[in-house]
Order: structure tokens, then sequence, then C-alpha cells
């Protein structure tokens, strides 16, 4: 088994009402931010398991992680 891969939820702002970027982020499910933008991350959490970072059983290993192969 492999360890967790870590991932974070973020708030990122659309704009105030009916906006583009809000469309198309509902669209595609992405929205490219500029270089430098700092996000407000609202929790870390395994991309796998889905448990979370400060659960703090972060040292085991992940139990839905694929065996990496040599």
């Amino acid at each position: 088994m492999s360890g967790h891969e870590w991932v974070g939820a973020a708030l990122v702002g659309m704009g105030v009402g009916q906006t583009r970027r809000a469309e198309h982020a509902a669209r595609t499910g992405r929205h490219v931010l500029p270089a430098g933008t700092r996000i407000e991350v609202l929790e870390v959490y395994c991309g796998s398991c889905h448990v979370r970072y400060d659960a703090r059983s972060h040292a085991q290993q992940c139990p839905r992680a694929m065996p990496r192969s040599a």
C-alpha cells in the first residue's frame, strides 16, 4: 500500500451575481487562477480515502491507495 495523497478543499471567489467565471466553473468544473493568487484552504484530506489530515491517522497507510509498481 502507498501513503495518503493529500488534497485541499479551497474557497475561491467567483464574483457577485451572475458572472462568466462562475458560469464557466459550474459548466466545466475548472477555474484558472493567476499565478501567485492566495486561496483559503478549508480542509485537507486524502483524495482516496477521505480521512482528514488533522485526524492524526495521516501516519497510517491509506487503505484505498493503489500499490505503486517498482
